[in-house]
């Protein structure tokens, strides 16, 4: 029988992708923020009283770009809405998701962070300071349930062959290109191959694993 699993986040070009990769050694169910909105705790709530996971990935995420003097009465709620989703979009997963796999005595769970958390680039304040946090949550998460059998990790991810980075334009995916040692995007493939070993690699926990090509800005 295999192992329930949940992506968040995953009706876009990488959670399509990954979704059916995985499908083929677990159940998954794959829902986009229309379908269970992260920022919505009641309604989170509710659904993991009612569905119950072994295995929990989560790639929701908002970015908006923009330098901090920039921002204003106008745009301040682009700065919220990064928040909403990318911190206190966790949290509720985490205080939804955990009550059951807690009881259970088992549990995977997998949060997205990016190689801007560590390494920052202009225009991405508050996008790179909320996946900070998400590190530092996932951290936290782990010492609390380890006891539970249950481990929390985050994946720094650099860019790859899917998602937003694969829509950008040639002359700016070619700049990107320039700056990542191997010259070049990951592959979904070596995406998948670093969820599964978090998922089947029980010691490791509270951590962020970086898998961005060895990017350095």
């Amino acid at each position: 029988m295999k192992n329930k699993m949940l992506i968040l986040g995953g009706t876009g070009g990488l959670g399509k992708q990954l979704t059916k990769k995985l499908s083929h050694n677990y159940e998954v169910t794959s829902l986009g923020s229309k379908d269970l909105d992260v920022t919505d705790f009641r309604k989170l709530e509710l659904y993991f009283h009612v569905n119950v996971y072994d295995v929990i990935l989560n790639l929701s995420g908002y970015n908006h770009d923009s330098f901090l003097h920039k921002y204003d009465d106008d745009l301040m709620h682009e700065a919220k809405l990064q928040l909403d989703v990318n911190t206190l979009g966790n949290v509720n997963l985490l205080a939804a998701c955990l009550p059951k796999m807690r009881e259970k005595g088992y549990g995977r769970i997998i949060l997205a962070s990016s190689v801007l958390s560590t390494k920052p680039v202009l225009g991405t304040a508050v996008y790179s300071a909320s996946k900070s946090f998400v590190d530092s949550l996932v951290k936290t998460c782990a010492l609390e349930n380890a006891s539970k059998g249950i481990t929390c990790n985050a994946i720094q991810m650099g860019y790859f062959d899917g998602g937003m980075a694969h829509r950008l334009p040639e002359n700016f995916q070619s700049i990107i290109k320039g700056k990542i040692p191997m010259s070049r995007f990951g592959s979904i493939q070596e995406l998948h191959n670093t969820i599964e070993y978090l998922i089947n690699t029980e010691y490791v926990t509270g951590t962020s694993l970086k898998i961005n090509g060895g990017l350095e800005f």
